[in-house]
């Protein structure tokens, strides 16, 4: 192992991110961050501290044929952290590439399943259709997209099944694992920036068709138009989103950073996060069926996006200072 392996291993092993150890050093994360790309070097001192605080030898840093001795099991230890092979790790990048374009199709048409239902709303308020009849169609047309949605997620859910312990657990990464994920990362990076800046475009711009249609008040059906383009362009907006940042977060795993760093892999944290998506759908559902203004009712998801960040922010922040 490389000197820049060594660190971030160790660094993995106490639970820390980059901030963290720089710190601990009294350096910039910048410089931490070039120390584990072997874009530079610590200084003299700075491996003494770093000896000192990760308890190896100077020798084991700076010498790569040496291996750092297995600690002694004690009584009541908590058990090592899994290891993850070079081949599972290529496994697990292979399987989210492949599973990115079916989840952002899945979520995408959860997003358009309405469409049909708000359009035939509109329609039956200005020609003679039975309301029953149109909204009998709309649902009709709303489940044939969310089934195949489902469909879609539980399937690469079970396949991903046994790699969610990389997502939930401290892990170590055996030699060569962040030098792979680095390689994807920067393989990633060019169609990641490209698919994400078209994909928050077309959702910023989205709102734009319902403000032009906005200008003609008199005719109702047109703004029910402008709301089921903005559905489109938000679907086509999110799912380059999500095929952008599924292979892009795969490699933010094995390399536990990001929202996947080892400080936030706490099971408060996904508790959280799971019961608050769990009751804005059910808000979404809720308000829709009781009022069936599906044409109104949208707009949970952009505002529970948004308190989304804020939940998160304050729940890390309160598990830091617990820590």
């Amino acid at each position: 192992m490389t000197m820049a392996d060594k660190i971030i291993a160790l660094r993995k092993r106490e639970c820390w991110s980059q901030e963290d150890l720089a710190d601990q050093l009294d350096v910039s994360r910048q410089s931490v961050s070039k120390w584990e790309g072997g874009l530079a070097a610590p200084s003299i001192d700075k491996l003494l501290e770093m000896s000192r605080l990760f308890g190896v030898s100077t020798d084991y840093l700076l010498k790569d044929d040496l291996e750092m001795p297995e600690p002694e099991e004690q009584a009541g230890s908590d058990p090592a952290p899994r290891q993850v092979s070079r081949e599972e790790a290529e496994a697990f990048l292979t399987l989210k590439r492949s599973s990115a374009k079916p989840t952002a199709l899945a979520v995408a048409l959860c997003i358009l399943s309405p469409v049909c239902l708000i359009l035939l709303g509109g329609l039956s308020a200005i020609r003679p259709v039975r309301e029953q009849i149109a909204v009998a169609v709309g649902l009709t047309v709303l489940f044939a997209f969310v089934v195949p949605a489902v469909a879609l997620f539980v399937t690469w859910n079970g396949r991903l099944s046994k790699y969610e312990y990389l997502e939930k657990e401290v892990f170590s990464a055996a030699p060569g694992v962040d030098a792979l994920a680095r390689e994807a990362m920067e393989r990633e990076r060019e169609s990641h920036s490209r698919r994400m800046v078209a994909g928050i475009c077309l959702c910023v711009a989205s709102a734009v068709p319902l403000l032009v249609c906005m200008a003609a008040p008199e005719h109702e059906f047109l703004l029910t138009c402008g709301d089921g383009l903005l559905l489109v362009l938000v679907a086509a907006g999110v799912y380059l989103i999500v095929s952008a940042s599924i292979p892009w977060n795969a490699c933010q795993i094995l390399l536990q950073e990001g929202d996947y760093a080892p400080e936030r892999k706490s099971p408060l944290l996904r508790t959280v996060w799971v019961i608050y998506w769990c009751l804005a759908t059910a808000i979404y559902l809720g308000w829709s069926f009781t009022t069936r203004r599906w044409d109104d009712t949208w707009i949970v998801w952009p505002v529970a996006g948004v308190l989304f960040g804020a939940v998160c922010g304050v729940m890390r922040l309160y598990c830091r200072r617990k820590r």
